[in-house]
This record gives C-alpha cells, structure tokens and sequence, in this order.
C-alpha cells in the first residue's frame, strides 16, 4: 500500500476538499434533519396560537353584537321615550307661560269661570323650583271636578293644595260650587342655579365721617 505524501500539494488540497465537503454535509443534515431550531419555532408557533385564540374571540364578540344589534335598538328607544317623559314631568326650564295657557285651556274645556288667576314668587328649593299659581273658579260641580281631574293629568307634575270648596248660595242652578286651590309645578335647577353665591366684600368704613362724628 503506497504512503500518502503529507508535502505533496496536491495531496494537502484533496485532504482540505474532502473536510470541506464532510463539513458541509454534516451542517446540511443538522439544520434539516435534527431539531437544534426546534425551541425558536415553539415560540413562534405559541405565539400563533394566542393571536388565533384573540381573533377567535373577538370574532365571536362582533357576531354576538351583529345579533343582538336589534334587542340593543329597541332598548335604546324605549330608554329615550322614558327620558323624553320624565323630562316632560320635570324640565329644566321654567314654562311658567307654557303652564298658564295649559290652565286656561283646561278651564275652557271644562267649563268653569275663572275669579283669580295670579302667579305666586318662585320658591328655590336644593334641586328644584317651585312655580305656584292661585286659582279660582266657579261653575258647576261636575265641571269643577272636572277641571281639578285636568290638572292632575297634566303631562308634567302638578300638584294641587290649599283646596278649598265651597257652595253657591245664590240658588244659580247652573253655577253651584266654587273652589279655590295653589297649583304649583316644578322645574329642575340649573348648575348655575344651584351653585352659592360667594359672600359679598365687605364696606369699607368711611374714616372721615368717623372723624367727623
């Protein structure tokens, strides 16, 4: 068997291919065949994963909206009657001319005369205002029944005090009672309304007068 001849070049370049070529095949096999990448594409493939998880869920969450979209609607409308109801029995603003045109249409309507109609002070209360009116009228007794039935059936909140009744001595058949009550409606106060004034300053005492005396 013939030696190898380590000073021969062309024995030292064959030797270096051949490790080159076992080198490059050897990384060839670790990269594609044994699982040296294996813990990087774990990571990856969790985190895939939770991102799926979370779009999954939130398509849910959006099919469930799409679904229950006209339950949502219907519950906003009968909320908004609602409000727009309680703000007719309760409204911010005053209307007291709003209120007195209802009044005197109620009257007509029902066919009492009027004796007194005159609007009281406002009365400021924390959270609200209270807007009296004093009324008298007469006519017959069905009808001032009547007109007291209007009033309490008022679309905002009217309360009825200080009534007082009373018979027609006169014998006028058409006119038997009159009544005299306070009808008073409310408004909700404003911020502006409800925030206390700050004290005024006080006078500064004049010293040449106080010399003077």
């Amino acid at each position: 068997m013939a030696s190898l001849d380590l000073k021969n070049k062309l024995v030292w370049k064959s030797a270096l291919g051949v490790a080159v070529s076992a080198g490059v095949a050897g990384l060839f096999f670790c990269s594609h065949y044994l699982p040296f990448g294996f813990p990087n594409q774990r990571d990856q493939l969790n985190a895939l994963e939770s991102d799926f998880q979370k779009k999954s869920t939130e398509l849910t969450r959006a099919r469930a909206a799409v679904a229950d979209l006209p339950r949502f609607e219907a519950e906003y409308s009968l909320l908004h009657d609602r409000w727009a109801a309680a703000s007719e029995l309760l409204p911010a603003d005053r209307q007291l001319a709003v209120l007195l045109r209802k009044i005197s249409l109620a009257g007509q309507q029902t066919g009492v005369s009027f004796l007194m109609f005159k609007p009281s002070p406002p009365q400021t209360q924390s959270y609200y205002t209270e807007l009296p009116v004093e009324i008298s009228v007469y006519g017959g007794y069905h009808q001032v029944g009547s007109f007291l039935a209007e009033l309490a059936n008022m679309n905002r909140i009217v309360t009825v005090s200080k009534l007082k009744l009373a018979t027609n001595l006169k014998g006028d058949p058409l006119n038997t009672t009159s009544a005299s009550l306070t009808a008073s409606t409310y408004s909700l106060n404003t911020a502006a309304e409800t925030t206390p004034l700050s004290p005024a300053p006080p006078k500064k005492e004049n010293v040449n007068a106080r010399k003077q005396s």
